[in-house]
């Protein structure tokens, strides 16, 4: 816990740092009766200078006609000006690394009630207990049926709502207290509020030669350069339409399809292409293949076959299903010949060159699968060996974001769980990339900026003032210094981590 007294633009005030479990600090703010009773008086002159109160020349309606009048409108005045200013104040001389948005919220002594019957699992499945409508009765409050309640922290904070009204339900100390979900200020009482916030936790970087990574490099074959000369041609080809036989192997095949489970339709599809291969070929959904062979344009056909183990969707892996086909097209698929018009085609001058071209075009695209590889490999090592407990709140915030796109659909728990996962390793991999940048001084000066935003620019044919300007109209420099500072801290990471074992460089 600690303890300070802290001046906010001429107020002294009052705060308590206190630890709230796994990453969260609750910050508790008091703001002394004579600031806020000053704060009163500016309100209450506000008001009497431009509003017109009925009996009273305008600037002499006395205070206590103005606090019957426009008690509410004074008070939140009064809460506007005071707690933004306190709780910025007390945020930035707290020296926490805060993550997320604050939550503010009213201190439990100011609590409606309090009941130590047992409630937290019927509050966690969000539902209200009878016992708590009780409790509320008692107290002169009626929860309507139509209050609803959430759940912000499961086993402790609940929020109930019920038309205009918020209820903050927590539990502390054994007992669960109920309070309005509104700050108090009073005239002549200090004003009291706490600050929940989530707190970046220390973070211990390995020693980087714990880190292993392949280091040698990219082995481009003959025969890699063919096949990749051969997707090119693939590219390039031609499909001249059949009509006057049935699909054969070898024929490229157009086709609508429908996956049929236990009479319903699960999937369907239009217009899949798929070059029809021979009986002999190790290729996936062999059963499709087969079927084509033998149709023409226009002809459907069902057949029933086992979907694979490794079946994209798990709820039919492995499963028999109805297939239906119904062939648009086929057509034979004419290659261009490899020669130096291909070449020429490709912006080579004749195949010699295009061929060394081409190699290394593909040593390149290698490295930077390989590139891509080591940076994958250190983070999982990095987040591996280092222990971070990133916050719940901060986690469901990046999954709110993930899927507020998809409004309209509805998510398994399964999914949920992987955006969960995916969003808490997002969040490491920040942090530890930060705690490098910190901790090993990396930085990209404005020479280093200028010089990419020129490779850019003439790498796509552009000028490279105009092409800053467009940048920096998109407000995209941020973002492109941020991309070169991850650069370097991989270039660091590389440089420093050892070979992996059992390889030789």
């Amino acid at each position: 816990m600690i303890q300070n007294d802290k001046r906010s633009g001429g107020i002294q005030l009052k705060v308590d740092i206190q630890d709230a479990g796994l990453g969260k600090k609750i910050i508790r703010i008091e703001i002394p009766p004579e600031d806020v009773n000053a704060e009163f008086e500016k309100a209450y002159e506000e008001v009497r200078k431009n509003i017109d109160v009925p009996g009273f020349r305008k600037g002499r309606a006395p205070k206590n006609i103005l606090r019957l009048r426009f008690g509410e409108y004074i008070k939140n005045e009064v809460i506007e000006k005071l707690v933004p200013p306190a709780y910025e104040k007390a945020i930035e001389d707290s020296k926490l690394d805060i993550v997320g948005s604050p939550d503010i919220y009213p201190p439990i002594e100011q609590s409606i009630f309090s009941t130590n019957a047992e409630l937290q699992d019927d509050l966690d499945k969000e539902e209200i207990p009878e016992i708590l409508k009780q409790e509320f009765q008692k107290n002169n409050i009626t929860i309507s049926d139509k209050a609803v309640i959430s759940v912000t922290i499961a086993g402790k904070k609940w929020i109930l709502i019920d038309g205009r009204k918020r209820y903050i339900i927590s539990k502390n100390n054994g007992a669960t207290f109920v309070q309005l979900d509104e700050l108090l200020a009073k005239e002549n009482e200090p004003l009291i509020f706490e600050i929940s916030v989530d707190v970046k936790p220390p973070i211990e970087i390995p020693d980087y030669s714990l880190l292993e990574i392949d280091k040698s490099d990219v082995n481009v074959t003959e025969d890699d350069v063919k096949e990749y000369i051969e997707s090119l041609r693939e590219q390039s080809a031609i499909y001249d339409p059949i009509e006057d036989r049935p699909a054969q192997e070898g024929d490229s095949a157009v086709f609508n399809y429908r996956i049929t489970y236990e009479d319903k339709t699960k999937y369907s599809q239009s217009d899949i292409s798929i070059d029809i291969g021979k009986a002999d070929e190790d290729i996936k959904f062999k059963e499709i293949h087969q079927a084509l062979i033998g149709m023409k344009p226009g002809e459907e056909k069902d057949i029933t076959f086992t979907l694979p183990e490794d079946f994209s969707d798990p709820e039919f892996a492995g499963k028999e299903v109805s297939f239906h086909i119904e062939l648009k097209g086929i057509y034979k698929k004419q290659l261009p010949e490899l020669n130096d018009d291909f070449a020429k085609e490709k912006g080579s001058e004749n195949l010699e060159q295009f061929t060394a071209k081409t190699w290394n075009e593909l040593v390149e695209i290698r490295r930077r699968e390989k590139r891509e590889n080591q940076e994958a490999e250190l983070m999982s090592q990095l987040i591996e060996k280092t222990q971070i407990d990133v916050p719940e709140s901060l986690i469901e915030s990046r999954v709110e974001k993930l899927t507020e796109s998809a409004k309209d659909q509805t998510f398994t728990d399964e999914e949920i769980n992987t955006f969960r996962d995916f969003s808490a390793k997002m969040i490491k991999r920040e942090w530890i990339i930060n705690e490098i940048i910190e901790r090993e001084n990396i930085t990209v000066d404005d020479e280093e900026l200028e010089m990419e935003i020129q490779r850019m620019a003439i790498s796509r044919g552009k000028d490279p003032q105009k092409y800053k300007s467009q940048l920096e109209a998109t407000n995209r420099i941020n973002e492109l210094k941020n991309s070169m500072l991850r650069e370097k801290v991989f270039n660091f990471l590389i440089e420093k981590a050892s070979v992996k074992k059992g390889l030789i460089v």
